[in-house]
C-alpha cells in the first residue's frame, strides 16, 4: 500500500512538472518556437542548413505529438494505480484530461 502511494505522490509530480513544461512552451510565440525546432534540425542533419529548413515544420510537430504523448502515458500510469478503475476508462480517461489541458 505504502508503494503505491509513493508511486501515485511521483506519477503527481511529473504530472505537474509535465503541465508547466506545456504551459511554457504555450507561451512561447511561433518565432520562438520555431527557433528551438531549427536548432534541433540542424542537429539531426548535422548542420545542413537545406535539410534543415524543409524539416523544421516537421520536428515541430512532432515535438508537440511527444509532448503530449508524455502527458497521457503519465496520466494513464497515475490511473492505473486504482486497481478498480477498468482499462477502458482508463484509456479514454487519460486521453480526454490531456485534450482538455
Amino acid at each position: 500500500m505504502k508503494k503505491i502511494i509513493i508511486t501515485r505522490i511521483i506519477l503527481i509530480i511529473l504530472i505537474i512538472l509535465w503541465m508547466y513544461l506545456v504551459f511554457g512552451f504555450s507561451g512561447q510565440d511561433g518565432e520562438q518556437s520555431s527557433g528551438i525546432s531549427y536548432k534541433i534540425s540542424m542537429i539531426l542533419t548535422g548542420n545542413n542548413e537545406e535539410i534543415a529548413i524543409i524539416i523544421e515544420p516537421y520536428v515541430r510537430k512532432v515535438a508537440h505529438f511527444a509532448e503530449y504523448a508524455v502527458g497521457a502515458i503519465l496520466i494513464y500510469l497515475l490511473l492505473y494505480t486504482f486497481q478498480k478503475i477498468s482499462s477502458k476508462i482508463r484509456n479514454i480517461s487519460s486521453i480526454i484530461i490531456t485534450i482538455i489541458y
